[in-house]
């Protein structure tokens, strides 16, 4: 039996303007393993706003308000925590891979002890997935060699 997810005061929170609302809802829950939380219809029923977890306070909402035309998100990027979704980023991209996904950047490790891959939905919008290499490492040993690496 399913439960039901928690509503909560969000503290921030991106919403997404896309192309098709019913097609983005399901793309980032089968490539990416979203969550649907719910979805609110407008005045004339017709759903105007779907509202998506990938883990807790990591919500998106995407609506489906007229957009100007455009490349969408353009300098902006979306970040989550594989670790906190207890996934590895390998996994999440395998999956977006088997969805069909445009997979940006694949799995790689970074200088800032991570590992990193970045996914794009289908209205262009960049996700960024990221798991710690070491989550005992020392907060200003990582800093030290990421200033290293862009030395």
């Amino acid at each position: 039996m399913d439960t039901p997810e928690e509503i909560y005061p969000m503290p921030a929170f991106p919403m997404l303007n896309v192309t098709d609302l019913a097609a983005s809802a399901r793309w980032y829950q089968e490539a990416l393993g979203f969550r649907h939380i719910f979805t609110m219809s407008g005045p004339d029923g017709a759903p105007r706003l779907v509202h998506l977890r990938w883990v807790k306070y990591a919500d998106v909402l995407l609506g489906s308000r007229p957009a100007p035309p455009g490349a969408r998100g353009v300098g902006v990027g979306l970040h989550f925590s594989a670790y906190l979704a207890e996934r590895t980023v390998d996994e999440i991209a395998a999956q977006a891979a088997a969805a069909g996904a445009r997979i940006v950047a694949p799995p790689a490790e970074m200088p800032w002890n991570a590992r990193e891959c970045t996914i794009a939905d289908p209205d262009g919008y960049l996700l960024t997935f990221s798991q710690p290499v070491n989550i005992h490492r020392d907060f200003d040993e990582v800093i030290a060699e990421a200033a290293k690496a862009e030395s």
